[in-house]
C-alpha cells in the first residue's frame, strides 16, 4: 500500500467497485450496554471493510506522508490553511481522495455503533490512506508502534489510535491507523492544525481490513496522557489505551457536523460515496 493522498483514476474505480459489492463492517462482536465502559479486551472497534482482505498488511513503516504529492508542503502542517471555523469539523483525508462510509453511526450492521458509542463511523477505500486532522486541538494519547491486527477481540489492545482533545471538552478519536507512519511533528502534547496530516489509515487492533474509525466523545477529566510516550511507541504493543479515552457511561460520543457533510449525524444504516474533503 502506498502512502498517497490521491489514488489514480484506475485504483480508484477498482477500490470503489469492491467496496460497492461488499457487506457491512463490523466493528465489534458484541452489543455494548449503554451504560457499562468496553473493557480491556473488547475496547475498540473491529471492520471487515468491503474490498478488503482479511489480515491484509499494513502500510510498510517506511511510508513517509510527506512523498504524497498532494501533501507537499505540510510537513508540521506548514502551508496548510486555516480552517474555516476552529469549531467545526472537516471529513479527516485529503481532497480528491475517494471514499465509502462503510459503517454508519447508530448502524444496525455490528452491535457497536450504538449506546455510548452511537456518533461514530468508518471509512475506507480499498487502500490506506492519509489521516488528516479534522479539528484544531492538541494530542493527549498516541499510540503507534503496533503492526497487528485480526478478527477477534484478542487484537483489540493491539490498537493504534490519535485522540486530540479540541480544548471545550471534547476530543476526536482516530482508531486502527497504521503502525510507526505518524506524519512529521505528530507527537504526543503537540498542536495540530484542521486539515493537517497525522497518520496512514490501517488495519491494527480488532480489524479486518484498512479503514478509519472516528468519533467525537467526551473527554476523560483527569485521565493520564501520552502514555506511551511522546512519540507513541514507549509502552508494549498490546498497551491497552481505552481506559483514559474510551466511550462509558459518563464520557459518551457526541453528534457531529462536518463542513462538507451537514447530515452526518443523521444515522440512518447509510452506505455511501462520501462528499470530498476540503483539507488540501
Amino acid at each position: 500500500m502506498g502512502s498517497f493522498a490521491s489514488t489514480t483514476f484506475l485504483l480508484g474505480a477498482l477500490a470503489l467497485g469492491a467496496l460497492a459489492s461488499g457487506a457491512c463492517s463490523s466493528d465489534d462482536a458484541a452489543a455494548e450496554p449503554a451504560s457499562e465502559s468496553k473493557g480491556p479486551a473488547a475496547g475498540e472497534p473491529n471492520a471487515t471493510e468491503p474490498g478488503t482482505t482479511p489480515g491484509a498488511p499494513e502500510p510498510p513503516a517506511s511510508a513517509s506522508i510527506t512523498s504524497d504529492a498532494g501533501d507537499a508542503g505540510h510537513a508540521g502542517c506548514d502551508g496548510c490553511a486555516p480552517p474555516s471555523n476552529p469549531k467545526t469539523y472537516r471529513l479527516p483525508w485529503s481532497k480528491g481522495t475517494s471514499m465509502q462510509l462503510t459503517q454508519d453511526c447508530n448502524d444496525s450492521c455490528c452491535s457497536d455503533h450504538v449506546g455510548n458509542d452511537e456518533y461514530a463511523w468508518d471509512w475506507a477505500n480499498g487502500s490506506s490512506f492519509v489521516v488528516r486532522a479534522a479539528r484544531t486541538g492538541t494530542i493527549t494519547h498516541l499510540k503507534i508502534n503496533s503492526t497487528k491486527g485480526c478478527a477477534t477481540t484478542a487484537c483489540s489492545t493491539d490498537v493504534n489510535m490519535i485522540v486530540v482533545d479540541h480544548g471545550d471538552g471534547s476530543q476526536a478519536i482516530y482508531m486502527h491507523v497504521a503502525g510507526n507512519t505518524a506524519a512529521p511533528g505528530i507527537t504526543c502534547g503537540a498542536k495540530v492544525v484542521q486539515g493537517q496530516p497525522l497518520a496512514m489509515a490501517g488495519t491494527t487492533g480488532h480489524s479486518t481490513g484498512v479503514h478509519l474509525h472516528f468519533q467525537v466523545s467526551q473527554v476523560h477529566a483527569g485521565a493520564p496522557k501520552c502514555e506511551c510516550g511522546t512519540d507513541g511507541k514507549q509502552c508494549s504493543t498490546t498497551f491497552n489505551p481505552f481506559p483514559n479515552a474510551w466511550v462509558n457511561g459518563p464520557y459518551h460520543t457526541l453528534p457531529v457536523v462536518f463542513d462538507e457533510w451537514a447530515t452526518a449525524s443523521t444515522c440512518n444504516d447509510r452506505r455511501m460515496t462520501m462528499p470530498g474533503a476540503l483539507s488540501q
